[in-house]
């Protein structure tokens, strides 16, 4: 029988807590109008990136205009009428009573003029962030009200995903940490680290929050959902034989070693990690049977085997006996 064998090894292999989790933005903010009035101009698009303070939309703003004009006006005038007054105040021609009723009315007109330059401000709506639209609520010529939402904003560097892993897990977990995240819908693994890891622990399910934030620009969006999975534990010097090495009967494990006379021996073994198609053995059940580093397994056409069959090793199995379990050829 034709067969493939590869020799057991000695690698780093590490225990994975394996979950999933849906990315969000670190900051996104409905961004609303702050007065009333017609949207007069539109500066951004939904994908567009903008900085903080960025103008983003423009209002009709006559009315606010004319009532700031007027506002400085007034403002003007008192600041006149205030020099004036204290001018003739110092020279004792002017009550104090007069003069703070003076300062008083400057006061006033002051204030009313940094209200209506702020009222006039608003008709201009900028962000508060830098971040990428996401949604545009209205169109040009609608009108708004104080509260009325304009855009969906998000800062999308880094994206952040929210994974809840056991309270046993997490006490190997450090900030920093590297993460591999999947997302499927790209099939790309994208670079991420645990950023921060909840001070308590969830009673309801023992769990705690750990939050990961993507490294990079990925080109992932915020609702992506992707697999998620933790190194919780390594072991530095594990012996490793691939998947394919391995044959399940009932709850047992097995593995056929490769003998100098070209038969196998079949060995109960038990097994560790498992990291894709690595597996740990941790050792073989008969206590009169060691696996070392090097020792030459069947990794392809171990299903069909029996303890002691002679086989034919190749140098490399065909795509369809591969794709058969390693049926004879």
């Amino acid at each position: 029988m034709a067969v493939r064998a590869a020799p057991i090894r000695r690698e780093p292999l590490s225990s994975l807590y394996s979950t999933s989790a849906t990315l969000r933005a670190d900051r996104r903010a409905t961004i609303t109008a702050r007065t009333h009035g017609v949207i007069r101009k539109l500066l951004v698009e939904e994908g567009d990136k903008v900085v903080e303070s960025q103008e983003m939309a423009a209002l009709e703003n006559e009315e606010q205009r004319i009532a700031m004009a007027r506002a400085d006006t007034i403002r003007d005038t008192l600041i006149r009428d205030l020099e004036r007054s204290r001018s003739l105040h110092e020279k004792g021609l002017v009550s104090d009573e007069d003069f703070e009723d003076v300062r008083r009315r400057f006061l006033d007109a002051e204030q009313a003029a940094a209200l209506a330059e702020l009222e006039f401000s608003r008709t201009m709506i900028r962000a508060p962030f830098a971040g990428v639209i996401v949604r545009r609520y209205l169109d040009v010529g609608a009108t708004v009200a104080d509260g009325s939402e304009v855009y969906d904003l998000a800062d999308l560097s880094p994206l952040y995903a929210d994974v809840e892993v056991p309270e046993r897990h997490v006490i190997s977990l450090v900030p920093g940490q590297h993460v591999r995240l999947t997302a499927d819908a790209q099939d790309k693994v994208l670079p991420a680290v645990i950023e921060r890891i909840a001070p308590a622990v969830n009673p309801a399910t023992g769990t705690v929050k750990v939050t990961l934030a993507i490294e990079g620009n990925t080109n992932v969006r915020p609702g992506a959902f992707v697999r998620v999975d933790i190194v919780v534990e390594t072991h530095s010097e594990a012996l490793v034989v691939p998947r394919l090495a391995l044959v399940a009967e009932g709850s047992r494990w097995y593995l056929f070693r490769l003998e100098d006379d070209q038969t196998v021996s079949r060995l109960e073994v038990e097994l560790g990690f498992e990291e894709g198609d690595r597996v740990e053995i941790l050792q073989a059940v008969s206590a009169d049977e060691t696996l070392s580093p090097g020792t030459q397994v069947i990794v392809s056409g171990a299903p069909a085997l029996t303890d002691g069959a002679p086989v034919h090793v190749v140098a490399e199995a065909t795509e369809e006996s591969d794709g058969d379990n390693g049926a004879a050829r």
